[in-house]
């Protein structure tokens, strides 16, 4: 006689779940909390530029102030920040505000039902958090990682930056080929698995935390709040991982920066010296 399966109390799926077709499109749940997350930050865009002031609200205040952190930890990075600074701020914007949206009542518990193949009732949200998708965070990846590639050869040329790549001595090229270009593309695969792991895994731990709760709320009045404890974590966690997510691009372009002055130019010292010294410190930045 076949034993019968119990009902999980929690649906996690590691991939997006397909909402509905468009054409050859298919529309999944991470895509709305991508667009969710976008049509946010429009909408905060939209508020700073129409209601913006010399003395600052409440509300303009907070949209300001993470903006304000990240410039200045980005205008020390190196003499060219001015040239990448929005693509930082982009990526610490877009991974914060999906990041939270996930911290939205009703995402992840709000969707439609489905008979998955072994007959078994699901619930397929209608939004999840975009950074819980490999994909979201795979092609922010990609993008952190041509612009790295990006500004390693034109900073270098594409003859100075295959050189680094080759290594030196020259001799060692065959070795150290392979282990430099390894490490190029193992860029992209760190920086999308961890904020995936990271995100992926609080989406999973709140999940676990809301059905125990609904499942003792009635005998334990109190474990209502114990998920609260939860959201506030996911609150900074979410600000953490889009912080390491920016500081990681920014790092990696600024030291494909340095590379070059550092690579066989030592008579431009002083002409790099001068060009640093024209650019704002933090502080400065933070004053202007």
């Amino acid at each position: 006689m076949p034993e019968e399966e119990g009902e999980s109390l929690i649906h996690v799926a590691i991939e997006a779940e397909p909402l509905f077709d468009i054409g050859p499109l298919t529309f999944t749940n991470s895509m709305v909390g991508a667009l969710l997350a976008s049509v946010l930050l429009l909408l905060a865009a939209w508020y700073i530029t129409r209601r913006s002031s010399l003395i600052p609200g409440r509300m303009q205040g907070a949209l300001e102030m993470p903006i304000e952190l990240m410039a200045g930890i980005i205008s020390t990075s190196s003499s060219r920040w001015r040239s990448y600074a929005a693509l930082i701020l982009g990526f610490f914007l877009i991974i914060l505000t999906a990041n939270w949206v996930g911290l939205l009542p009703g995402v992840g518990t709000i969707g439609i039902t489905h008979i998955d193949d072994a007959g078994h009732e699901a619930v397929i949200p209608l939004i999840r958090p975009a950074s819980a998708d490999l994909n979201f965070t795979l092609g922010l990846a990609l993008i952190a990682v041509i612009m790295f590639v990006y500004w390693g050869i034109r900073a270098n040329g594409g003859w100075g930056y295959l050189k680094e790549l080759l290594g030196q001595p020259i001799y060692m090229a065959p070795l150290m080929f392979p282990i430099n270009l390894i490490s190029e593309f193992s860029r992209l695969i760190s920086l999308s698995m961890r904020l995936f792991g990271n995100v992926f895994a609080g989406e999973v731990l709140l999940a676990t935390m809301l059905a125990l709760t609904t499942a003792v709320v009635f005998v334990l009045p109190l474990a209502f709040f114990v998920p609260a404890i939860f959201l506030g974590l996911e609150l900074l966690f979410g600000l953490v991982q889009a912080m390491v997510f920016a500081l990681l691009a920014m790092t990696y372009i600024s030291t494909a920066i340095a590379e070059h002055h550092s690579g066989g130019h030592d008579d431009n010292h002083g002409e790099g010296d001068a060009a640093h010294a024209d650019h704002p410190t933090a502080a400065d930045a933070a004053t202007a």
